[in-house]
């Protein structure tokens, strides 16, 4: 009996440390429920939804591990809404619950890059990579170096950035916005026909869309106008050779098939293709 009641006891004493410690660190059915709901409807693009639930899992569930899901949710859907100044009140909210919080990590980044704030948001990355260094997750580590190589594009270090946007491939090949990702980068730094490549790549892969019909298309122009030396529709349909306005209207008209509807597309068309 003595025995039973020494038993009985540190076993409490252990869990009174534990939640001194940490707090409530189990997710009841209910907030695990509003939870996954709101995960759902942020992967969905529902943010206003996905908002509303995870005001109710922060003010409804006490345990830590359903605020720290709560913070990273609502910071998400913020994000979504591009209300981030608000977004990044909730990711730091989440991690002073945990600073090690990936999920907070991550959307305290995606909202300082909403801001402009390229330069925290790449530490706060380069801090996630560190912390997952380990990850067997390939496809969370891919995603955070595609989002490591778009803080770097906007800082014009298209080097850096097409390195960190090939490892994001390798990790996971599957993801075909990489390869969009990757055009982009292209672009921006003036590598008009890589680009295109990436796009065609892309295409090729199934993302045979608008989005990238129209990346493609824009990136055609530009490279056309820097071929020819002029800005203009006008100036590119007199210097424009036959072979390179056959290829500019295609890929105009294949654009406006997968449903693009953009005006200066539409006045190059209008210009040259007619």
């Amino acid at each position: 009996m003595k025995n039973h009641l020494i038993s009985t006891g540190l076993i409490l004493l252990s869990l009174t440390a534990t939640q001194c410690k940490s707090g409530l660190v189990t997710t009841s059915n209910n907030c695990y429920n509003l939870i996954s709901t709101g995960q759902s409807q942020n992967k969905a693009g529902d943010y206003s939804s996905a908002l509303d639930n995870f005001n109710k899992v922060l003010s409804k569930c006490d345990a830590y591990d359903a605020k720290e899901k709560g913070y990273a949710g609502k910071a998400a859907a913020l994000n979504g809404l591009h209300q981030y100044n608000d977004a990044l009140t909730a990711a730091n909210a989440g991690l002073k619950i945990s600073s090690s919080s990936l999920d907070n990590l991550f959307e305290k980044a995606n909202a300082e890059l909403g801001l402009g704030m390229t330069g925290e948001a790449k530490a706060d990355l380069s801090t996630i990579t560190n912390l997952t260094g380990k990850n067997r997750n390939t496809a969370q580590r891919a995603t955070i170096y595609a989002k490591i190589a778009e803080t770097e594009m906007k800082q014009q270090m298209y080097t850096d950035a097409l390195q960190h946007i090939g490892d994001a491939i390798s990790m996971d090949g599957t993801n075909l916005n990489f390869y969009l990702q990757r055009g982009d980068i292209n672009a921006a730094a003036g590598n008009y026909s890589a680009a295109i490549a990436s796009y065609d790549e892309t295409i090729a892969k199934g993302k045979d869309d608008a989005e990238a019909w129209k990346a493609r298309t824009t990136v055609l122009v530009k490279l056309y106008q820097k071929k020819y030396g002029t800005e203009s529709a006008e100036g590119l349909k007199k210097k424009i050779s036959a072979s390179d306005k056959q290829s500019l209207c295609n890929s105009i008209q294949t654009s406006q098939s997968k449903g693009l509807k953009d005006i200066q597309i539409d006045l190059v068309q209008a210009t040259i293709c007619k």
